[in-house]
């Protein structure tokens, strides 16, 4: 059903939580996994601030981010899998779609962040971004909720809404 698979990865431990759901799916379909992260200025380019990243942050940036993917692709692949790693320097909603196109991916397998409200509209949603502007399959991983922990009368009690 599935030949390849997109896993976007920005570093975190909340988007690299979207890397078991791809495993279990590429696990039962024999898909190729393409572990991807933008790497591109973390602000707007404004020449007239000489806000201009140099080549040498690029590089070093990309490097950093090609170890990182290594390290997580590593064990897919003594897993048995098929993993490639991808960088592209494009804004990461851009760079996603970019990507997903290039590649002919089936499906892309991504974490939201989860925000709301404010802090949304001034973040924005790159998964939002995302499955918006695609025609491909795109498979959203929300947030755990975290659960709460009370202590009442010397006894612990978990309670995971």
């Amino acid at each position: 059903m599935y030949e390849k698979i997109l896993v976007p990865l920005d570093g975190s431990a909340l988007a690299e939580r979207a890397i078991r759901h791809a495993q279990e799916i590429a696990r039962g379909t024999r898909s190729e996994v393409l572990l991807m992260q933008a790497v591109n200025f973390p602000l707007p380019v404004v020449p007239e601030a000489v806000l201009i990243p140099d080549g040498e942050w690029l590089a070093e940036a990309k490097k950093e981010a090609a170890r990182y993917l290594e390290g997580i692709a590593a064990p897919l692949r003594q897993a048995g899998m098929r993993v490639r790693t991808l960088l592209d320097e494009r804004p990461p909603a851009d760079a996603i779609l970019h990507v997903a196109t290039r590649e002919e991916v089936d499906l892309i397998v991504m974490s939201t962040h989860g925000r709301g409200g404010f802090s949304r509209l001034l973040m924005g949603s790159v998964a939002e971004s995302v499955f918006r502007a695609t025609s491909r399959t795109v498979m959203l991983v929300k947030p755990e909720r975290p659960a709460v922990v009370a202590q009442h009368d010397e006894e612990l009690y978990l309670h995971i809404p």
